[in-house]
């Protein structure tokens, strides 16, 4: 046995490298971008989402800023938010990309609300 893995080793050191074979080119599909939708729809999703978020987040701390609720709210819509960027890749569409930047711009403006809070 040992005798046959050394000449089967002994073969492989002495064998020639085969020479390359042509590569055809590899064609490649590019990943979607994402697209902002159309400026004047961007503008208004931003700010109603922005909004959205104000009135969420000032909204809550203002009136339910000691219960259980007002926290379980705030964890929800930042959570909804954290969706935008994976909408966003993913939208084919202009109302998808519209509803991205809302759920981004929600965000934004839910930071802006505690921003607006805290001072």
């Amino acid at each position: 046995m040992n005798g046959q893995l050394m000449l089967e080793d002994g073969d492989r050191s002495r064998s020639t490298p085969a020479p390359p074979a042509e590569v055809a080119p590899v064609r490649r599909e590019a990943t979607p971008a994402a697209v902002f939708p159309a400026p004047l729809t961007t503008v208004s999703a931003a700010a109603t989402g922005g909004l959205i978020g104000l009135g969420a987040v000032y909204g809550v701390a203002a009136r339910l800023a000691d219960t259980l609720v007002g926290v379980a709210v705030l964890v929800l819509v930042f959570a909804l938010t954290m969706a935008g960027p994976r909408v966003h890749s993913v939208a084919r569409s202009e109302v998808g990309r519209t509803i991205a930047v809302i759920l981004e711009a929600i965000a934004f403006g839910g930071v802006l609300g505690a921003v607006i809070v805290l001072f």
